[in-house]
């Protein structure tokens, strides 16, 4: 199909999604050339991988402009803006310029659930993926913004599969150039986010919409209602839209105070033991249930899956317990609300207890709104450097001790330890980016993890 075609990589970066779309064009017989601001040494990992393809042009450290108007397609890096001054190259020199995504959702046979969210979206996309596999099994594919390339098993797919793809603002952005939706769409909340990246919460709520504003009557929208910027969806949407609720028994899906699920009105089934804890968590249970009952998902696998399910890395992640320190690895936690939500599941049960290893780059972030959660809950804040860190700082002050400013995981994990008595928990929660330090959320979580492991 694009045999030839001269093919620029734009941003290979250190995820799969680069790595996936390059090897893609590859295996069509199309002429690679990659271009990367990062240099070799910082792209080694990835770099690594490519290396066993011998016909591919580098053009590392920074960008040659001639790359934008001499090849036929241009592969944009969802971290890049689309106000990128070599994107306006592109796009003067009439190149089709195309992301991962809405590649993704012109090419492929298959029906796609695409999920997104501010928080809950990787819980809720890995959730969803398990309770289809139950009834599916080989027929279900996970990708996209979880930290796998769906690209690569694109000519596997048929009408008979089902791709469940959990989706940023970023790649929504991408997808609403090129005016794809998927056939479900599902959307977890909508809080402050990324505003070092979109100009604002109106550009950020409108990439986000793009997730169902290209559906058809035959698609569907499913929607929380309990979130002031969601429920205003219902009435934008083109399809079908479901409901769930914590709060209105009138939702299409509802769950009641002693975790019963309703379905239009009547109980689909009730859950208990639940592994996954937190108010948050039960919202991402509800738009999974909600979600996979359009596939008829039996209430015997819903309940089965959904009450053993232990959520995923990096998400409130019980690392182990030493000396009596319980460690946890929460670095996904990069906004706001989902620090909140940290406090919420461990709060009550640790007052006084909880040493919070947080901060890094800001991305636009209130931290007002937690302060009167670290006051009444930790015992102590360690924070990394960067911008968030100093920002948070300035809001909770010396009403409680806090440490400052670490610039290695190894360096603020001892503090830590230091910090802590036997009781205590120390959970790594940053409520910021982590491109000052890491190479991104994942390594950051990834090094917290060894080095406790290692003590």
């Amino acid at each position: 199909m694009f045999k030839d075609s001269k093919v620029l990589i734009f941003g290979l970066g250190l995820n799969d999604g680069g790595l996936g779309m390059t090897e893609f064009f590859l295996k069509q017989g199309s002429k690679i050339t990659i271009t990367d601001s990062l240099t070799e040494k910082e792209l080694k990992p990835t770099l690594e991988k490519l290396k066993k393809y011998k016909d591919i042009t580098y053009h590392l450290g920074g960008h040659i402009e001639s790359d934008f108007t001499d090849n036929d397609i241009i592969v944009r890096n969802p971290a890049i803006k689309p106000s990128n001054k070599y994107l306006k190259i592109a796009r003067d020199a009439g190149k089709e310029i195309v992301m991962e995504m809405s590649f993704f959702h012109k090419l492929s046979p298959s029906p796609i659930i695409g999920i997104t969210g501010t928080k809950g979206k990787s819980t809720t996309t890995s959730l969803i993926y398990e309770l289809l596999k139950s009834e599916y099994n080989e027929k279900i594919l996970i990708g996209g913004n979880i930290g796998k390339s769906a690209i690569r098993k694109l000519s596997s797919l048929t009408k008979n599969h089902i791709s469940v793809l959990e989706l940023s603002s970023f790649q929504l952005d991408g997808m609403g150039e090129s005016k794809v939706s998927p056939h479900i769409a599902v959307v977890t909340n909508i809080y402050t986010d990324h505003m070092d990246w979109h100009s604002g919460m109106e550009e950020y709520i409108r990439a986000k919409k793009n997730i169902f504003c290209n559906q058809t009557k035959d698609d569907y929208l499913v929607v929380n209602i309990d979130n002031d910027i969601t429920k205003k969806f219902r009435k934008e949407a083109n399809g079908h839209v479901l409901t769930f609720s914590l709060r209105d028994p009138s939702a299409n899906y509802y769950i009641d105070e002693n975790q019963n699920v309703f379905e239009n009105g009547k109980q689909l089934l009730h859950l208990e033991n639940l592994l996954l804890g937190g108010k948050h968590n039960l919202y991402n249970i509800l738009s999974a249930i909600t979600t996979v009952r359009i596939y008829e998902i039996s209430v015997e696998n819903i309940k089965n899956i959904v009450e053993n399910f232990i959520g995923i890395t990096h998400r409130q992640e019980f690392v182990r317990e030493f000396k009596g320190v319980k460690y946890y690895n929460d670095t996904c936690a990069t906004a706001v609300e989902s620090v909140i939500a940290m406090f919420q599941r461990f709060g009550e049960k640790n007052i006084g207890k909880i040493i919070m290893i947080a901060g890094g780059v800001d991305k636009g972030m209130d931290y007002s709104k937690i302060v009167k959660y670290m006051k009444k809950y930790l015992k102590s804040l360690v924070l990394f450097e960067g911008t968030a860190s100093e920002k948070i700082y300035k809001y909770i002050g010396k009403s409680i001790p806090v440490y400052k400013y670490f610039n290695s995981m190894q360096t603020a994990v001892d503090k830590a330890e230091e910090l802590a008595n036997e009781g205590d928990m120390i959970i790594l929660c940053p409520g910021g980016s982590s491109f000052n330090m890491f190479i991104n959320e994942f390594d950051r979580g990834d090094q917290f993890v060894k080095y406790v492991n290692s003590l």
